[in-house]
């Protein structure tokens, strides 16, 4: 009997494989290395020891490695664990990924490689190796330390980051450049099939287990969940997507069934099988030649691999709001490339993108940085105590009053969940909206122009300057107005407010990049100078008051026209007929008393924080009410306040007064605002001291149309507040300051008796 190539291959691997393995083991040194460093041994490249016949048999068994490398990384993750993981490990992967994508990519054009070589090499320096990472951390008994948890929860959110990374890339790759239609076709494909698979698997994949859970064998168990496996990458690759975003997703469903623990224990040794074998086909690319002959580029490469993401990790921790123990632990672990940056390596070669000598380097990279992670993990503790003798103490006391070693349970709270939903929904839709404009302006408005303005110049600066301004709003709107959620986490404690900040200034470096991408097109600079020199013009874009206005405008025009039938539905069933049918129980009020010793404030000089995002309505000073008090208006010991606010708004407040010993709660309680204004008729107040709530609607000749609520006059002319507005069917309750009101709208207004008179004889309002 004479025995195919292919076994013979196979046999070959395997036994080198596994001495090889067992030796590393010995070392304590990750088994991937292992691998790899057996591949090499057994390719044409290294002549001492049998050569595999058939490389090609090879490939095959590295691309189903690669298949269930991602299932095994699906089996392992769940969506629930991005809810886990808490905006601490969001914060770190973003930082360090836009950092090193950036850095990677400069360093590629800098060298003077080719465009999309510099692109995927951004794409492989970016993220660290889960495999070797957890391995170390086993090893030495750290998996359950609170760095080493953050730490893995940072590897989920780049783990997923990279799925997205691969289908990016894989578009990205047609024809050298960016196609915004098919990017945007394929992003869309690639949603309308998570939600497909997503509704199969949540509706009917975990019934049909729990219906057969009992009566399957783990042989059955296997046949089953590799078939899903397998159906999964071929839907996958039908549509045009990778094969290895069809295992992932075949596995994270399958993490959610009442035996996907079981499942997870059956595969493993398929998944370590043929993960082996991918790792060993890697090693058999590396040719000592050619490696010798990029030596310059694989120093650097490591350089900027070891210091780019200690740094961007370390002060990505550190702005999350952790320790500095904390931070330098962890920025320590994540100084090495691995598992993932060959797969982002092998898509490229398989497109066709990058040039030959790019994967062998990024395999020596990541093999010499891989031989360093643990050593530089088990002397990272010596390493932070030599930091903390050395550092200026100023620094140290800033960093401990900004940061917690706490901070990483602290923000995995409802409040870190909602924010950071809200933020991610809005920079996704905001991104989308700016490369749209940034590939309509380019390429269809670019040639307009130039028909029209003959220098070439000129054409391109009135192209950039449209395309800029109508990117402003969306810019603006990346950013949020008016977030009473972000003061409420700010002032929860100091430690959330560096990863707030560090949240924002990311978006703000996205944004800078949608416009440098526009200027680009004319300014032949360096993209990374360009994104630099954006990000200046949009902090004052953040900043601008009118630009405020208009996003504020924009969005609330969307949500009207979003959710038209639902808020008309709502509408109908609450009933029209009620006066106060809107404010049900959006609105709080809430009271506190100042009892420091000879307390003497204007309430300018008490709402003039960030904190600060309640309306004082009332003040109380014995038998005396002072209704809707002026900024100049002086508060005393003694006083009572009375503010009003939405819930995020009054706890943001609450939170802040309760760190203040100069007030403390009445024993009132907290009451919604419907409750509080039919309240007042049962305390034997005055008629003339209550406060009222009332609708003036805003018709083709009213002065205010257009009209900001900043600017308009009805806190000083008419002593009231703008407390809500009903814009059709939209309920737009505690508006920024910078909201423009418009034609049609019912502007609620709040204030005394005063305030009625005044509007009825300024014709505001029907006696």
């Amino acid at each position: 009997m004479v025995l195919d190539n292919f076994v013979v291959d196979l046999a070959l691997i395997l036994v080198v494989a596994g001495v090889v393995t067992i030796l590393f083991k010995k070392l304590k040194q990750p088994l991937v290395l292992g691998y790899i460093v057996a591949g090499f041994l057994i390719s044409p490249n290294f002549k001492f020891l049998p050569t595999v016949v058939d490389q090609a048999d090879i490939t095959v068994w590295a691309d189903i490695g690669v298949i269930f490398l991602m299932f095994g990384l699906g089996l392992e993750f769940s969506f629930k664990k991005i809810a886990t993981v808490g905006g601490s490990a969001f914060t770190i992967a973003l930082t360090v990924m836009c950092f090193m994508i950036l850095v990677g990519a400069g360093v590629g054009s800098l060298m003077g490689w080719g465009k999309m070589d510099c692109i995927f090499l951004g794409g492989m320096l970016s993220m660290s190796s889960t495999m070797i990472i957890l391995k170390s951390y086993e090893e030495y008994n750290l998996k359950k330390e609170p760095f080493a948890q953050l730490i893995l929860g940072t590897l989920v959110i780049e783990d997923i980051a990279g799925i997205f990374m691969l289908i990016i890339l894989s578009t990205m790759s047609v024809g050298h450049n960016v196609s915004g239609v098919q990017l945007i076709s394929e992003l869309g494909i690639m949603l309308i099939y998570l939600v497909a698979w997503l509704l199969i698997g949540i509706f009917i994949i975990p019934s049909l287990f729990r219906k057969i859970s009992g009566a399957v064998n783990d042989e059955m168990i296997v046949i089953i969940a590799v078939a899903l496996c397998l159906l999964m990458v071929v839907i996958a690759n039908q549509i045009g997507f990778s094969s290895a975003l069809g295992a992932f997703l075949a596995g994270s469903i399958l993490a959610g069934t009442v035996i996907g623990v079981r499942i997870e224990h059956l595969i493993k040794p398929i998944k370590d099988l043929f993960g082996s074998i991918f790792f060993v086909s890697v090693g058999m690319l590396i040719v000592p030649e050619m490696l010798l002959d990029y030596i310059v580029p694989i120093i650097i490469l490591c350089i900027v691999v070891i210091f780019g993401q200690i740094l961007s990790s370390t002060f990505g921790i550190i702005f999350s709001g952790q320790s500095l123990h904390t931070a330098i632990r962890g920025g320590f672990s994540m100084m090495q490339i691995g598992e993932f940056s060959f797969i982002v390596a092998t898509l490229g070669m398989s497109l066709g993108e990058i040039s030959d000598f790019l994967y062998p380097i990024i395999v020596c990279v990541s093999v010499i940085t891989a031989f360093i992670t643990p050593v530089s993990i088990k002397n990272s503790e010596r390493v932070y105590r030599f930091v903390d003798r050395k550092l200026p103490s100023k620094i140290k006391r800033v960093i401990r009053r900004n940061t917690s070693a706490s901070q990483s349970s602290r923000d995995k709270d409802a409040d870190w969940n909602e924010y950071i939903k809200k933020i991610v929904i809005r920079t996704l839709l905001c991104s989308l909206a700016m490369f749209m404009l940034y590939w309509v302006g380019t390429r269809y408005l670019t040639p307009v122009i130039a028909d029209v303005v003959d220098s070439k110049l000129a054409s391109n600066c009135i192209t950039a300057a449209i395309i800029i301004i109508l990117m402003a709003p969306f810019a603006n709107f990346m950013h949020g107005t008016n977030n009473a959620l972000q003061v409420k986490l700010w002032v929860k404690h100091k430690s959330n407010r560096l990863p707030l900040i560090t949240l924002k200034a990311v978006r703000i470096l996205i944004a800078a990049c949608f416009m440098a991408l526009v200027l680009r097109k004319i300014f032949h600079i360096p993209f990374v100078l360009l994104v630099l020199a954006a990000a200046i013009p949009i902090v004052f874009m953040v900043r601008s008051e009118y630009l405020n206005g208009v996003t504020i405008n924009m969005e609330k025009h969307f949500a009207a026209n979003f959710s038209e039938r639902i808020l008309a539905k709502e509408k109908k069933e609450r009933g029209i007929s009620s006066d106060y049918h809107w404010l049900d129980e959006s609105l709080y009020v809430i009271e506190f008393k100042i009892i420091a010793p000879d307390f003497e404030k204007t309430i300018l000089e008490i709402a003039d924080r960030r904190e600060f995002v309640v309306t004082i309505i009332r003040i109380i000073r014995g038998d005396q009410y002072i209704n809707m008090p002026s900024a100049n208006e002086v508060v005393r010991t003694g006083d009572v306040l009375q503010m009003l606010g939405t819930w995020d708004e009054v706890d943001a407040c609450t939170i802040w007064l309760e760190d203040n010993e100069a007030i403390e709660y009445t024993e009132t309680e907290d009451m919604i605002l419907k409750d509080y204004i039919y309240g007042q008729r049962f305390k034997g107040m005055n008629v003339t001291d209550e406060l009222l709530c009332v609708p003036i609607l805003l018709d083709a000749g009213s002065k205010y149309i257009r009209t900001s609520i900043k600017n308009s006059d009805f806190r000083s002319q008419y002593r009231a507040n703008v407390i809500g507005i009903e814009r059709g069917n939209l309920p737009i309750v505690s508006p920024d300051i910078e909201t423009i009101m418009m034609k049609g709208d019912i502007i609620w207004l709040m204030g005394g008796y005063e305030m009625v008179d005044k509007l009825i004889r300024g014709g505001l309002m029907d006696k």
